[in-house]
């Protein structure tokens, strides 16, 4: 991969994961999210704990995706949390005929386009890391093999 292409990658993901660290800063409001739970049938008692988990998760694979700490996980994990939270919180076809409709619409959109930034990343294997899962091995089997000696 040329320095062009890496600086690409290097900052598409970082801009990917701006709205995941926000999220899980709680620098954008979540008492909407917080209340569609509880109207999908989420038990009350359970809903901030949820919402907290969610944070949390939004927040660890935001930052690893943004820095490069393996960023094919953070992907996966990050998209095990949006489709989920993207079918509950703008289900546009719910809204038909109403005025939140085109609102949905467009969050339901917008969200399957990070979606899709979130599948490329996951699905490539040559992009640049700071840490990756064949470091991580070789340097166990290392370890272990200086250990055995």
């Amino acid at each position: 991969m040329n320095q062009m292409s890496t600086t690409g990658v290097v900052v598409a993901r970082a801009l990917m994961s701006v709205v995941f660290i926000l999220n899980g800063l709680g620098i954008i409001d979540q008492t909407i999210p917080a209340k569609e739970l509880m109207e999908h049938g989420a038990p009350a008692g359970l809903v901030p704990l949820i919402m907290l988990s969610g944070r949390v998760l939004e927040l660890i694979a935001g930052v690893a995706l943004a820095m490069g700490i393996l960023p094919r996980l953070s992907a996966v994990a990050l998209l095990a949390f949006l489709i989920p939270a993207t079918l509950i919180s703008h289900s546009f076809w719910q809204a038909a005929g109403t005025p939140a409709f085109m609102g949905q619409l467009i969050n339901f959109s917008k969200n399957m386009a990070i979606c899709a930034g979130l599948l490329f990343i996951a699905s490539n294997p040559l992009q640049p890391t700071l840490v990756s899962f064949n470091k991580i091995r070789s340097k166990r089997l290392v370890a272990t093999t200086a250990s055995s000696a």
